[in-house]
């Protein structure tokens, strides 16, 4: 599904679509889910393609153990509806890396270090289902209404926890992304705990959980594949609490997709 496909979607789509961007709009956030995407055949075969490749996510290096993930970004263009995937940096030993960076202001933890990930493959990049899911949530930002040029970011991130050793995220506390709007979306979840998003003003970025008033706080969980939430970063922060493994299970894992947009540039440009 490119851009020009998505705007000729069925107009039962494009009504859940406004409803969730009036929800984020009105909250700073907003959830959704599978049932929303309307999604074909081929993409739910996506899903569990994803589900298999996440397996091989390389480790982290930048933090606790437990986090495996692949990065990727691109421009998005108006003119051609379409995303211009980076090629990365091969490295000697022939894998492909991508540089990522964020201001200490929104990572405590690795603020001002140039991160590098392993370049999320074509394969993934290449899915409908990928696709799909980039579309619906530029949809929903608004962004493509007066941008002609976006950075788009795309994470498949999986938390896998094991016994005694639960997964963290990176930073460990209530944060901002730096990104405008950011989409999560919930590819596999099994043998685990945790992993709930917790919603707060943005005057707690960097808190502990501890240190937040209860009624301040806003909580859901991703439970079902593709249960998904999309935040407005100027208008919110959030956290994700630690994965803990499941009692008597092996192992247990929580996987999701990021997606992230940015304007390329000050002023409005375009309009539909």
């Amino acid at each position: 599904m490119g851009w020009n496909t998505f705007t000729h979607a069925p107009d039962s789509y494009h009504l859940a679509v406004a409803h969730i961007r009036n929800s984020l709009q009105q909250q700073g956030f907003a959830t959704f889910n599978a049932a929303d995407l309307d999604l074909s055949d081929s993409e739910k075969i996506d899903l569990i393609s994803l589900c298999e490749l996440s397996k091989s996510l390389p480790l982290d290096r930048f933090g606790e153990s437990g986090r495996h993930r692949s990065y990727c970004e691109g421009t998005w263009n108006y003119e051609t509806e379409a995303i211009d995937w980076k090629t990365g940096y091969q490295q000697s030993d022939g894998s492909i890396e991508m540089d990522y960076h964020q201001g200490s202001e929104y990572q405590p933890e690795f603020g001002g270090v140039v991160r590098k990930f392993l370049r999320m493959p074509d394969e993934i990049l290449n899915k409908g289902l990928l696709n799909k899911l980039i579309w619906h949530d530029l949809s929903l930002t608004g962004m493509a209404e007066h941008y002609s040029r976006l950075r788009c970011g795309v994470h498949l991130i999986r938390m896998q926890a094991l016994p005694g050793k639960p997964a963290k995220i990176t930073p460990n506390c209530f944060h901002r992304d730096g990104q405008p709007f950011t989409a999560v979306h919930l590819i596999e979840r099994y043998n685990v705990e945790g992993g709930a998003t917790h919603i707060a003003p943005p005057s707690y970025a960097n808190y502990q959980i501890e240190q937040v008033p209860a009624h301040e706080i806003t909580r859901f969980l991703l439970n079902d594949p593709l249960d998904s939430y999309i935040i407005d970063d100027a208008a919110i922060c959030h956290y994700i609490n630690p994965v803990t493994c499941d009692e008597n299970a092996d192992v247990g894992a929580r996987t999701i997709i990021l997606i992230d947009f940015t304007p390329l540039e000050q002023s409005d440009s375009c309009s539909q």
